[in-house]
């Protein structure tokens, strides 16, 4: 028994690896000048000793800026060609003033030992906010980087305690925008007399994914801004205010645990749009809930939204302003809330304002839910067991990586042997480089792949991507018939020059899912996939070969076939199913994010995200898709669909020149909007194309068509510029940058349907749509379903954007 114990002692003292500190780093950033620019960096390396005695704050951030990065002092305002990895081995690290983030920085610790970040007791608070800045106040009073330009980075596996700093305290602030996640973290937070610690601090942005993390103790879990966001999976115990909702237009929650709290969730500001709340717990909490809206409050103003959430021990569900209590609890029992909506609903037609609950307002989709009946969610891989030996390096399978050579039978070549692996656990690793690939890159079936520092990117270039008559993808995951599994994280798809024929990302995997009749596999995963045209050193699409027309100018119709750049973005075929996506950011740049101005760009993409699988069962998790020509997203004919929380913007180009062109060809086949028809909806106004003057040849923000069973929690569709300018999405200008935004209705329109004859008729081929706040911006239309204009933005002003709390097809 005594050797037992002697054993059990020394197993402790040794610390569990991870293979991220194991394996060979051979990692480049493509496009830098300096050739020995070290992409992976272990804080060690540069000094840090993490033995909770040192003041490692040095070290940390010189590991962090070394190598002439974007960020600190410097006069960069962004790059793609300074990427990191800052990662942290297991130990405590002391530090006596904030660890700076930079940009295009992935910071990781050791999930099988999570890494402290410990403040000192004299921590110096005087210059920056928190342990972890990730984008400081400079001395003029702004924010280091513009917030809403702040992409491609991430933080997780740490602990931040800040329970040794006297007075006011945060463990991160994260002003950031798409592409930028936090995961697997904890805070450990001061709860003292006099003291003020806060776990997240967010003010701005256009996020975002947050998942996974715990705060103990504390005034606030979480402070929360920004234009939206999916956070899920959070825990919180004993922070006196779970959440301060500081202000939103749109915010998806899910999965959040409230325990020993006074107050869950804030949000009473009169600047919050709208809240989600899903599958979520309060257990021993006075007030699960304040809201600020009541009968003065602005139409959309505070919408909220609750759904399959647990009360348990909860004096007060839901407290108004000046204490009155909207939804009452049971102090002495539990209470569950399978349904409740507080807001505008249009069902299908409105609106008309609801505050109570409706159980025909939540049907849930059997096969979208997990063995709980609660929705699916699943984090990131790590592989935090899986040993180096397993990772298969595309330098050893002879890519290099370096945005000139031909990369294709390299990559292909690493795939089939990851998926020949697969049984024995083998990974793929893409390491950081441009791939340049001349033809399609394949992915099998039953692979797993992981790139490195959001900078392991498949670069489509030439002759076989250029044909606009005939697409063709860069990179395509299984092909159409094909069974099987996958995981990806951490990759991003981009073309290079002119590039009209390419599909960016082709998936056709169908991954057999599990049911009553048999076993099958959990839903392959794209994590952090990203798709991202022009706008990055190497693309040759950016200000130097693509500069913004002049607005107003009619030359602007002329458009460079060199920029223009891809046919369709990401493509979830017929033939796919049960798929998980969280985190993926399909954007076409409008702005060179290596240009010292940020200047705005003209790159030309014809459609987002198009989702037509047969089966279904596909989840779109904090996802975002920005400025194609036709649309952003579109479901044709799926089922089984969840969207949460969904973003889209429209080009800012437009309507000079205004949709299809440069794609002019109307794509029958994938079922492209036919703008003439489209734009003779029925309206209040005078039908003929304007709607409060407002241009309709724009692309539109979501379509579904034809789907069943298709539920959206949370969705920003935004409209910010005509030819560049913001006229006419300013406050006061009554919302006027396009007509119409949102379509639901049947596919194919008939043969010779005329929206202002055939209107009323049925859409029997769209059944079972449920969109869960929908904030619009800049659209005269928030909804128009089946030809018809039933929503407008005017009927739900809520903050800068216009907000609907439940609209049923």
């Amino acid at each position: 028994m005594k050797g037992q114990w002697l054993l059990l002692a020394a197993a402790s003292t040794v610390r569990a690896s991870f293979w991220m500190e194991e394996i060979a780093h051979q990692g480049k950033a493509s496009f830098n000048p300096d050739t020995s620019y070290q992409v992976f960096r272990n804080v060690k390396d540069f000094g840090a000793r993490g033995d909770g005695v040192t003041d490692d704050t040095a070290a940390i951030n010189n590991a962090i800026s070394s190598g002439n990065r974007c960020g600190g002092n410097s006069s960069c305002v962004g790059s793609t060609i300074t990427p990191a990895v800052v990662y942290f081995p297991a130990g405590t690290y002391k530090i006596s003033e904030s660890i700076i983030d930079y940009y295009y920085t992935q910071i990781i610790g050791n999930p099988n030992d999570m890494p402290v970040i410990k403040g000192t007791a004299d921590f110096r608070t005087n210059a920056t906010l928190a342990l972890l800045d990730g984008n400081p106040y400079t001395a003029g009073g702004g924010l280091r980087f513009k917030s809403t330009n702040v992409f491609f980075r991430q933080v997780r596996n740490l602990i931040f305690d800040t329970t040794d700093i006297p007075g006011t305290a945060y463990g991160i602030h994260w002003p950031s925008s798409q592409a930028t996640s936090i995961q697997n973290c904890v805070f450990r937070l001061s709860s003292r007399p006099g003291d003020v610690h806060t776990g997240i601090f967010m003010e701005e942005g256009s996020g975002g994914l947050v998942s996974d993390l715990v705060f103990l103790g504390g005034s606030y879990g979480a402070q929360l801004g920004n234009q939206q966001y999916t956070m899920r999976n959070l825990t919180f115990v004993g922070s006196r205010i779970g959440i301060q909702q500081i202000w939103d237009w749109g915010w998806t929650y899910k999965s959040l645990a409230f325990v020993g709290c006074e107050v869950g969730i804030n949000m009473s500001s009169t600047n919050v749009g709208s809240v989600v709340l899903l599958d979520s717990t309060f257990t021993n909490v006075a007030t699960a809930l304040l809201t600020g809206r009541d009968p003065t409050s602005n139409t959309g103003q505070g919408s909220l939204v609750l759904e399959g959430v647990k009360f348990v021990n909860v004096k007060t569900v839901l407290e108004g302003p000046g204490g009155a209590v909207l939804l009452a609890g049971d102090s002495s029992g539990g209470l569950y809330e399978p349904g409740y909506v507080m807001g505008n609903v249009y069902a299908p037609n409105g609106p008309y304002h609801f505050n109570g609950r409706d159980p025909g307002f939540f049907p849930r989709p059997p096969a979208l839910l997990d063995s709980r009946g609660r929705f699916y969610e699943r984090s990131k891989p790590q592989y935090d067991h899986v040993p180096a030996s397993n990772f298969l390096s595309a330098r050893a399978f002879g890519a290099r990586g370096d945005g000139a050579t031909d990369d294709t039978a390299a990559l292909n070549a690493l795939f089939a042997a990851a998926a020949a692996g697969f049984a024995s656990g083998a990974v793929a690793f893409v390491d950081a480089g441009y791939y340049l690939v001349s033809d399609t890159v394949s992915i099998p079936p039953d692979v797993r792949i992981v790139g490195e520092a959001l900078a392991s990117v498949v670069l489509g270039s030439g002759p076989n991507f250029s044909d606009m008559g005939k697409p063709r993808p860069v990179v395509r995951v299984g092909r159409p018939g094909d069974s099987g599994y996958v995981e990806v994280s951490d990759l991003i798809v981009s073309t290079r020059g002119g590039t009209a024929g390419a599909v960016l990302l082709e998936y056709n995997l169908d991954t057999p899912a599990a049911t009553a009749c048999g076993p099958g596999s959990p839903p392959s995963g794209l994590w952090d996939v990203h798709v991202r045209v022009g706008g990055f050193a190497g693309s040759e699409l950016q200000v130097v070969q693509c500069p913004k027309a002049t607005p107003g100018s009619a030359a602007a119709a002329v458009v460079d076939p060199a920029c223009v750049a891809a046919y369709l973005s990401m493509h979830v075929t017929r033939s796919a199913g049960n798929l998980y996506v969280e985190n993926g950011w399909v954007w076409v740049a409008d702005h060179d994010v290596d240009d010292a101005a940020e200047t705005q760009i003209s790159v030309y993409a014809g459609r987002g995200l198009l989702v037509e699988s047969a089966r279904g069962r596909v989840w779109l998790v904090a996802t975002s898709v920005e400025h194609h020509v036709l649309y952003q997203y579109q479901l044709v004919d799926t089922r089984d669909v969840w969207m949460g929380h969904i973003q889209s913007e429209t080009p800012y180009f437009q309507p000079n020149p205004p949709a299809p062109h440069p794609f002019a060809a109307r794509d029958v086949a994938r079922h492209d909007p036919d703008f003439a028809s489209d734009c003779r909806a029925a309206t209040a106004g005078n039908g003929n194309g304007t709607l409060g003057g407002a241009p309709c040849f724009m692309a539109w923000g979501l379509r579904v068509l034809g789907s069943r069973d298709v539920v959206v929690f949370g969705a920003g569709l935004y409209s910010f510029f005509n030819d560049y300018s913001t006229n006419c999405s300013a406050l006061g200008a009554g919302s006027r940058c396009q007509a119409r935004i949102f379509w639901a209705g049947p596919t194919p329109p008939p043969a010779g349907w005329d929206a202002t004859v055939d209107a009323g008729a049925d859409a029997e081929k769209l059944t079972s749509l449920q969109v869960y706040t929908l904030n619009t911006v800049g659209s005269v239309s928030a909804i128009t379903r089946q030809g018809v204009d039933v929503a407008l933005y005017s009927d739900g002003v809520a903050t800068f954007a216009s907000t609907v709390a439940l609209f049923r097809y």
